[in-house]
């Protein structure tokens, strides 16, 4: 059988490499003939995480994404494995989301302490105006600090003394073997999510049948669907990274519940959750947007 050769873009993060690593394992597993080559592609998330830069600084979704999609629109690559809540809400003209593997933990975790035993007036790092927002309602009374970086970096920061207890993802520390070193996880039923928070996104051109076709055996529809629902609430409400929003889409038996935040102008948070036909997870999400705006 002829060989075929297959590029997937990544950036260079120790999570972003492990999360492509795995989908090129199991391209390979599924297609014996397959040759996959992995190209790491900087961005300028990277760039302004390196200089420390808060993300709350920037607008729409994507500094982590761009660079990556436009590597795919000029052919340099085949695939882009992102971080699913990475990408901006509207995508580029020609590329899609192709396919949505099994999706890993969606919760938000804290390490080095819980939020009910945290003293008041504790240090917690987080560069997320969405945990920011979820933070305070609950606990007031915490300091919440800007904090930049990789994983490791993070955690690092935190055991260097600069904060008393740090908010991430539980997909990237599960991903990573560092499951340990979690404190608390926080229940999305008030703790929302970002949309798309622990699924991965494996983005191609519009057109690209065969890579298409070879990614098809990797979907997960239920994850798909979940988030499909997710970034039409986001889409819809013009989530950008200024914007205290959060989705988080699950299953109660046939039913897709999507429940999602906002915080608006005012500084009121608004809170909606709807129930809708899984085959039709972006019309959920257009339904929840348009109940809280």
């Amino acid at each position: 059988m002829p060989t075929q050769t297959l590029i997937i873009g990544t950036r260079g993060s120790a999570l972003a490499l492990t999360q492509t690593n795995a989908v090129a394992d199991a391209l390979r597993r599924s297609h014996k003939e397959l040759t996959v080559e992995i190209q790491i592609i900087s961005t300028r998330g990277d760039a302004t995480q390196a200089a420390n830069v808060p993300l709350s600084s920037f607008g729409e979704k994507g500094i982590f994404a761009k660079e990556l999609e436009l590597a795919l629109l000029s052919e340099e690559i085949d695939l882009a494995v992102h971080s699913m809540k990475d990408l901006a809400h509207t995508l580029p003209e020609g590329l899609v989301v192709a396919t949505v593997p099994g999706r890993e933990d969606p919760r938000d975790v804290l390490i080095g302490g819980t939020l009910s035993t945290l003293p008041s007036g504790a240090r917690v790092g987080t560069g997320s105006v969405r945990r920011r927002a979820l933070f305070i309602s609950r606990r007031p009374d915490l300091e919440f600090l800007e904090i930049r970086g990789n994983i490791d970096t993070r955690l690092q920061k935190l055991a260097d003394g600069g904060y008393d207890a740090i908010c991430l993802a539980a997909a990237g520390l599960h991903r990573l073997g560092l499951t340990d070193r979690i404190t608390e996880y926080l229940d999305p039923e008030w703790f929302i999510p970002d949309p798309g928070q622990g699924a991965l996104a494996l983005q191609t051109r519009e057109g690209d049948t065969r890579v298409r076709g070879l990614t098809a055996a990797l979907n997960d529809m239920a994850s798909q669907a979940a988030t499909l629902a997710e970034r039409a609430f986001l889409r819809e409400v013009g989530g950008s990274c200024q914007t205290p929003v959060g989705a988080h889409a699950h299953y109660d038996g046939d039913a897709l519940i999507l429940r999602a935040m906002i915080v608006t102008s005012a500084g009121r948070m608004l809170r909606a959750e709807e129930g809708g036909a899984p085959h039709m997870p972006e019309a959920l999400g257009t339904r929840v947007a348009k109940m809280l705006r």
